[in-house]
């Protein structure tokens, strides 16, 4: 489908908003490494793919797949800039062993506990668990999206389109997830609740927690070890 400059510049108006709420929900993880203007540098360019790309055959409405290949191009840029280093995964990966290993004796570690077995500090404790806040949250975005254009949602129900064994193991994944939400303190289902389902970014939850915004990404990527552990559990 071809599109005259003028319809290009009118959609990019259009989703422009858009773009700019895609951008600020991951600037806030990577503001350290990325501009703001980037990532909306990028959102835009995904837009402009999405209208090339665009095949109407597809049953994709337009809106739809816009939105996905704006969302999937900022997701590119912050890959394509190399932030998750191997000391930056690597810390990800001590916690997260830590955490199995001392989770065996029946309750969850506490901050304290999984300092000392990592050797480290509180403050530095605080601050893996910002990174796992930052490559979690471009793995989970990753995975509530479908190439077709349609966002999914982690507890959406599956399509009748879909087979129906995966339906089941949907239907499964589901009630564990619901399970696993139910055994997080009140303040990680909230931050949790605000970020995937609300889509609010990092800065409007610290906002109205009245926490700062280091808290919030703490409080996240706590939650995100816990339900990562009970699923590879």
């Amino acid at each position: 489908m071809f599109y005259s400059d003028d319809d290009k510049e009118k959609l990019i108006k259009q989703f422009l908003p858009k773009i700019k709420h895609y951008a600020l929900r991951y600037y806030h993880i990577v503001q350290s490494v990325l501009e703001l203007d980037d990532l909306i540098s990028a959102g835009i360019k995904g837009l402009l793919e999405a209208l090339n790309k665009y095949d109407p055959s597809l049953n994709v409405p337009l809106h739809s797949f816009i939105d996905y290949r704006i969302r999937g191009a900022i997701i590119d840029e912050i890959r394509c800039l190399d932030v998750f280093s191997k000391e930056f995964r690597k810390k990800i990966q001590d916690l997260k062993n830590a955490y199995t290993a001392l989770k065996q004796s029946g309750k969850d570690p506490t901050d304290e506990e999984l300092a000392n077995s990592l050797n480290i500090t509180n403050t530095e404790l605080q601050k893996v668990y910002q990174s796992i806040t930052a490559s979690d949250v471009i793995s989970l975005d990753d995975f509530v999206m479908s190439k077709e254009g349609d966002k999914l949602n982690l507890l959406e129900v599956i399509s009748d389109k879909k087979d129906i064994f995966e339906e089941i193991n949907f239907r499964e994944l589901k009630e564990k997830l619901s399970a696993a939400l139910e055994k997080l303190p009140k303040i990680e289902k909230l931050v949790l609740s605000l970020y995937y389902y609300e889509e609010l970014n990092m800065k409007e939850i610290a906002e109205i927690l009245g926490v700062s915004l280091s808290r919030v990404s703490q409080i996240h990527g706590k939650a995100l070890l816990k339900l990562r552990h009970f699923f590879e559990k």
